[in-house]
């Protein structure tokens, strides 16, 4: 529940504040080309590291030997010679990367050594070559993950500047022989549809949409504060309670959709808000979520077990801040959650200092304080980057311009196969 609490109040703040956001292309544009050069840096680091972990890789083989002439281990124990050669083929898979990330190597990085690896020249035994492959896997990881922002950030770019100049491509018509198949008609209609819907999107219905989300968003941030602000009152007053007792017919079983409906929505907007913190906050290092298409599997599973384990209390916290009457219900939730109240500090404490923790932390995230505690401490984070005077941030403006377009270019004079595109997708 102090969790739950915690990635709340953060959360009512920050979801309707981004979806307003996103309706402001000039500043998104901004914000873009401002991160730019941390996730260009981010982009040198991971492949700098990976070429560190290979040259290790190398090394050791070097000093494991024993090849005969098909290239196979000779008078080695077998465990080890195995291990040895899957060391040695994931290695292989990142030999080749794609030519964005093939042109950041460098011929002498031999950086982050440790000065034991450097002077011990024994063969490697079954718990170095282990750590090697861990370190490889991470790296590989880090850099599939740094790609795929770089090229998140490239098409935001993109799209924004298209938004901003009012430069977005027009829908296309295709022209339907009368003797293509059913299929190829099928197709062109489609792809003719779909232009025209997005191009209607982006010109017109766009921006109207997320200024209208935004404020629905705020409006319910204002109403599950105004709810968890009450908590203590004798009486009932949350936005929420009034409005299912509309559709509360006092039956149990003639509650229909409108009042189904209506309880949910309000806790599918505290879990989005809740759930948004734990991706932005990024709790648990290397198993913390990132961007679209940038987390590997097993943060994902790890992130999945958080969900499931802050969806009880969070829960508890929206039937208890609706004061809603679970005695006449016998469902399995109503009995596993009915013994927080045997837990002092959460159970009978929780309507006192759950609503001036929340009330706390939004006033904490709209001065924009956790981005400042970032700055402060050093923390490379996209919020802290944001902070900063004017002439700092328009310094990074401009060079993540010089970066954005020497990156378009050189994507528009080398143009991706579809094999180095997915080579670091395979990886994951």
């Amino acid at each position: 529940l102090l969790l739950v609490a915690l990635l709340l109040g953060y959360g009512l703040v920050d979801c309707p504040r981004h979806v307003w956001n996103i309706s402001n292309p000039e500043g998104e544009l901004r914000r873009t080309r401002i991160v730019a050069s941390s996730a260009d840096e981010a982009l040198f680091e991971a492949v700098w590291e990976l070429q560190d972990c290979e040259a290790l890789i190398d090394a050791a083989a070097s000093r494991v030997g024993g090849l005969d002439e098909h290239g196979t281990r000779t008078q080695m124990d077998p465990h080890y010679a195995r291990c040895v050669d899957k060391l040695l083929t994931r290695r292989k898979a990142t030999a080749t990367l794609s030519p964005q990330l093939q042109r950041r190597r460098t011929a002498g990085n031999q950086r982050r050594r440790s000065h034991s690896e450097e002077l011990d020249q024994s063969i490697p035994t079954l718990d170095v070559l282990a750590k090697l492959n861990g370190r490889l896997q991470q790296a590989q990881s880090e850099v599939v993950a740094a790609e795929q922002r770089w090229n998140a950030i490239l098409a935001k770019n993109k799209l924004y500047s298209d938004l901003v100049e009012e430069t977005i491509n027009r829908p296309i018509r295709i022209d339907v022989d009368p003797s293509d198949t059913l299929l190829k008609v099928i197709h062109a209609r489609i792809t003719s549809c779909t232009s025209h819907v997005r191009y209607m999107w982006l010109k017109w219905l766009r921006g109207p949409f997320y200024r209208v989300l935004g404020t629905f968003c705020a409006s319910l941030s204002l109403m599950v504060l105004w709810s968890e602000a009450t908590l203590a009152l004798p009486f009932n007053v949350s936005p929420f309670a009034i409005l299912l007792g509309l559709f509360d017919s006092g039956e149990t079983k003639d509650r229909g959709l409108l009042f189904q409906l209506a309880a949910l929505v309000p806790l599918l907007y505290m879990s989005v808000c809740v759930y948004s913190s734990l991706f932005k906050f990024s709790l648990f290092g290397n198993f913390r979520l990132r961007g679209s298409k940038q987390s590997p599997g097993a943060a994902l599973l790890f992130n999945a077990q958080y969900l499931v384990r802050l969806q009880f209390p969070l829960g508890y916290n929206y039937l208890f801040m609706i004061k809603f009457d679970t005695s006449a219900t016998n469902c399995a939730f109503s009995h596993v959650m009915h013994n927080m109240s045997t837990v002092p500090f959460f159970g009978t404490s929780f309507s006192v200092y759950a609503p001036l923790l929340i009330l706390a932390l939004c006033g904490f995230t709209l001065c924009n304080g956790y981005a400042r505690l970032l700055a402060a401490l050093g923390v490379e984070h996209e919020d802290a980057i944001l902070i900063g005077d004017q002439e700092t941030l328009d310094s990074k403006v401009n060079e993540g311009i010089t970066l954005l377009r020497r990156a378009s270019d050189r994507q528009d004079s080398t143009p991706l196969n579809k094999d180095d595109s997915s080579r670091g997708l395979e990886l994951v």
